[in-house]
């Protein structure tokens, strides 16, 4: 029976035997460099070098062929040149192993038609012969547990403090920068693997071997791009409901690609916003560096999830400010005290005034305001508390630290502690040994303290969206996406072809003037650029002057929908991700101000309604202001109908625009749409 992937995770994490395939004596080489590593680092197993030249290599035995070694090996290092690896992986699948580790470089990232035709062929051999592929361009595992090191960066190397947090990468040579600081943080190693090209398995296979993993508390994700977003959210849901945590860091953001697309919604459901989204219903923690990854771990591997909001103090008025920029700047949420908590801190203040976060140099020292951390921590918004100080005499330090040991004990809550020049090693200590954590760069932190608070994951919603539908291969006019979505529930504008100006004056006749005039143009998203629009037309004059100026066969006559604000909503397949749903301010404005509110598909109404309240969009539509608060309801059942429509078009569409929704008295109408076919 074929190897299961998670099999083959298994023997890749742990192994009975391990081969370096290309073992060298050249001590630059990865053939010698690997070969030692493993021993060095503690593996117990067998380590074998496979040389037609070498008998032994610093007393590691060499043979010339995997069939000649005395013992069966589960996994192998690929130490040779890309020409010379899929005849190896063939041989390798021959001999039994279960997985390989192809460290050459040379394949799909080489951009020449030779790379990638080798990575298609790594491809052919898995699926074929069974075997399982770490790579190509990798740098190879860790498991600190085992322990065993199959890899040729400083940090195979070295012996790493086994602990829960498991790194999967799509950089191998970053795995030094992270594993040290996890040691400079005091954390341990759980699992690492290096995903490279992903020929055959990606990091959402080692993903989901973490989610298994006994040991494994925390997964840290480095990741340029998902092959499957779908089954990415699946995963998270099965980590949340095993107690695991899982936090991300997404590079190479570009939105170069989206630039290109045709639709409003395709450029606007960028590739960061997508995956962005897809993390956040997922309930995973995301940060923009490397340090956060590292302290975003480490922080969840220690306390886990922490609902709720930051409480913060500071021994300055010039700290409590600054946290107070940054959170907001890093989307950190600051707790509102509650009317007990507020008042037992304000009887205590000389002078100023309080808040959160809090000068700590309100209250005249410690001695007489001991109980105020104690206070604020206890307050039920508050489920982490961020202090900033400096360092401290013994005369004047010793009653803020016992103060902050008294708060951190009273609650049972995190109190973190940032400290931007530095502390003494003693000083330090009386912190830690109050259970009380030691950071000296602030926004690292509050990256950290962020991915705390992450959101749980939404339950993966039923859509009951109708009949399954295929598009067209071609492009769809405005007035069949128009007819399309209108079949689906979108409410949209009334409106006639026309195929001449007589039709068209009839047209609008019938319903009633003003009308609007557009140009018929397959795949165009930007009408009103081209001059296809004509508005506000009054009369049988009006209509002519607008068709001939057109220039076009076909013409739609729409009736004049007045309103009071424009929304755009659309669909997009994101790379990675899969489609996603986007809504905001409409018309010019779109582009403009790149204020959309993206969701993953599926979504639920709740989670609609949450993300468009964050927006501007949201804000006008629940402003006491606006005057027609239907509209907001029915532009959320607007979304809901477009979200329909995705699911049962399915794989065969790409995009769908519409821009602009009117909303006003009459609700939520679709004007303009732009139905776009998948290649």
């Amino acid at each position: 029976m074929p190897i299961t992937t998670q099999e083959a995770l298994h023997a890749l994490f742990h192994p009975r035997a391990v081969a370096v395939i290309g073992a060298s004596d050249d001590t630059t080489k990865h053939g010698y460099i690997v070969l030692t590593n493993i021993r060095n680092t503690g593996f117990k197993g067998g380590i074998y070098g496979i040389s037609r030249r070498l008998k032994e290599i610093d007393g590691i035995p060499c043979y010339p062929d995997l069939a000649s070694v005395p013992e069966q090996v589960d996994t192998a290092f690929l130490a040779i040149p890309a020409e010379a690896t899929l005849q190896a992986v063939r041989d390798a699948a021959a001999a039994g192993l279960k997985a390989v580790i192809v460290g050459s470089a040379g394949y799909a990232e080489s951009l020449d038609a030779g790379g990638e035709e080798r990575q298609r062929e790594l491809q052919r051999i898995a699926d074929e012969a069974g075997i399982r592929i770490v790579g190509p361009n990798c740098n190879g595992m860790y498991n600190a547990h085992h322990p065993v090191s199959v890899g040729f960066n400083t940090s195979h190397a070295k012996r790493q403090k086994p602990g829960g947090i498991s790194i999967f990468s799509h950089s191998g040579a970053l795995f030094d920068a992270m594993a040290g600081r996890l040691a400079m943080l005091g954390a341990g190693l759980s699992l690492f693997a290096s995903a490279g090209n992903e020929a055959d398995m990606s990091v959402l296979d080692y993903m989901e071997y973490g989610i298994g993993h006994t040991p494994t508390r925390v997964i840290a994700l480095l990741i340029d791009s998902l092959d499957d977003g779908p089954r990415f959210r699946e995963l998270a849901l099965k980590a949340y409901a095993a107690g695991k945590h899982v936090v991300a860091l997404k590079i190479g953001g570009s939105e170069a690609g989206a630039a290109a697309a045709v639709a409003h919604s395709s450029r606007l459901a960028g590739d960061d916003a997508a995956y962005h989204a897809l993390f956040a219903a997922s309930g995973v923690a995301t940060v923009k560096t490397l340090e956060g990854l590292m302290t975003a771990a480490t922080l969840l591997d220690k306390y886990g999830r922490c609902p709720g909001k930051l409480g913060s103090l500071s021994t300055s008025g010039a700290g409590a400010s600054l946290i107070a920029d940054r959170c907001e700047a890093l989307g950190v949420p600051l707790a509102t005290l509650a009317p007990d908590t507020f008042a037992a801190i304000d009887s205590q203040k000389m002078f100023s005034r309080i808040g959160n976060p809090l000068d700590m140099g309100i209250f005249g020292g410690m001695k007489r305001s001991a109980d105020v951390p104690t206070l604020l921590m206890r307050d039920k918004q508050v489920s982490v508390c961020l202090a900033l100080v400096h360092s401290m005499n013994p005369w004047q330090g010793d009653p803020y630290r016992a103060a902050m040991g008294q708060a951190r004990e009273a609650s049972g809550k995190p109190l973190l502690l940032v400290t931007p020049g530095g502390l003494p090693e003693a000083e330090r200590e009386t912190y830690r040994s109050r259970g009380i954590d030691v950071f000296t760069d602030t926004d690292i932190l509050l990256e950290g303290i962020g991915a705390l608070m992450t959101a749980p994951p939404e339950a993966i919603p039923t859509v009951n969206h109708g009949k399954a539908a295929e598009l067209p291969n071609r492009a769809l006019t405005e007035p069949e996406s128009l007819r399309l979505l209108d079949g689906f529930g979108v409410r949209t504008v009334p409106t006639i072809e026309c195929d001449s100006v007589a039709e068209a004056i009839a047209a609008a006749t019938r319903l009633g003037y003003p009308v609007v005039l557009k140009g018929v143009a397959d795949g165009v998203a930007h009408k009103s650029d081209l001059g296809l629009v004509h508005i506000g037309l009054r009369d049988p004059n009006a209509i002519e002057n607008a068709y001939a100026a057109v220039a076009c066969p076909k013409v739609v006559i729409q009736a004049m929908i007045g309103g009071g604000v424009e929304a755009i909503a659309g669909i997009s397949r994101a790379d990675g991700v899969g489609m996603v749903l986007i809504a905001g301010l409409g018309g010019i404005f779109a582009e403009a101000l790149h204020d959309v509110a993206t969701f993953p598909l599926p979504i639920s109404r709740s989670s609609i309604e949450a993300g468009l309240a964050k927006g501007s969009l949201g804000r006008v539509l629940t402003s006491p202001r606006w005057k027609h608060p239907d509209a907001y309801g029915a532009f959320v059942d607007l979304l809901m109908s477009l979200q329909s429509a995705a699911l049962a078009l399915g794989d065969s569409l790409q995009a769908i625009d519409v821009n602009p929704v009117i909303l006003g008295a009459s609700g939520a109408i679709a004007v303009d749409a732009l139905v776009v076919p998948r290649a």
